[in-house]
């Protein structure tokens, strides 16, 4: 079964782009759910839940990392 990740984004953010390399060569299956913080709908989840930078990811346990920071992205996903 695939791990659920919702990726907060932006345009133009060159850590989004490396993350999304980073899930698309991922040993494990990840279902990710892009949502763009440039968007009302990104707007509207980014002051709900106080996301202040790009890219920031919800798992589906609840934990969130804030940024690129492929150590603990792979250590969340158990690799």
């Amino acid at each position: 079964m695939a791990t659920k990740i919702t990726m907060f984004t932006k345009n133009n953010c060159p850590n989004c782009m490396r993350a999304k390399m980073l899930f698309a060569s991922c040993p494990v299956e990840v279902e990710i759910t892009e949502i763009n913080l440039e968007t009302p709908e990104g707007k509207a989840h980014q002051e709900i839940l106080g996301i202040q930078t790009a890219p920031t990811f919800e798992f589906e346990n609840g934990k969130f990392i804030y940024g690129f920071d492929e150590g603990k992205l792979m250590n969340e996903l158990g690799l």
